[in-house]
């Protein structure tokens, strides 16, 4: 008697849910899904052009960086922008030649917003060598640089991208050959490429 009591016990325990009494109750979850962000972690490498606005002059430019992974990222920047004018009857006694080389360490914030396009912004701080001659004085300085800069990227393949966007760049008022110069910030536009390892 007591095995056919146990047994009885198990038969009903084991009826499936589905043949209980009852109504059935469905749930709707929600997953929240956090933006898409740059998901290359390591080293990178990337050469741009920019126009500097201000100075109607190009400025040519290479960074390697490393990627952090959830869009940050550090990178050291360096470029090349200069000017060359003959003599003119404001130089009469020879041309002018101005060559600014920055190198500055960089912070770049990298939000996609889907997994090919999306928006950038950093900010970086450096020194900038200013090397300047006009007829015959000449000299070379370097002064304080700081930038800000913001875009747009298109991931093209996981280990290439295209780039575009704007950037300020201010150096500090230096002293080249007994002369001051005070107004060496610029606005520019460019675009660039960048290679992910």
């Amino acid at each position: 008697m007591k095995h056919n009591t146990l047994l009885a016990a198990l038969l009903l325990l084991s009826i499936p849910t589905g043949l209980q009494a009852g109504d059935a109750v469905t749930t709707n979850t929600t997953t929240y899904t956090p933006p898409v962000s740059s998901e290359h972690i390591g080293w990178y490498f990337g050469v741009g052009v920019d126009y500097m606005i201000d100075s109607e002059e190009p400025f040519y430019n290479a960074h390697l960086g490393y990627d952090f992974g959830g869009g940050s990222s550090l990178f050291l920047e360096s470029g090349w922008m200069g000017n060359e004018e003959d003599s003119s009857f404001l130089f009469p006694f020879g041309g002018a030649d101005v060559d600014i080389v920055p190198i500055t360490i960089n912070y770049k914030y990298e939000w996609m917003f889907t997994d090919a396009f999306g928006l950038y912004v950093g900010a970086g701080l450096g020194a900038s060598n200013i090397d300047a001659s006009v007829g015959g004085i000449s000299g070379d300085e370097w002064g304080f640089t700081a930038q800000a800069f913001a875009g747009l990227v298109w991931n093209v393949t996981p280990n290439f991208e295209i780039y575009s966007g704007a950037r300020y760049m201010w150096i500090d008022d230096i002293d080249v050959g007994g002369a001051s110069i005070d107004d060496l910030d610029d606005v520019g536009v460019g675009v660039g490429l960048r290679f992910n390892f």
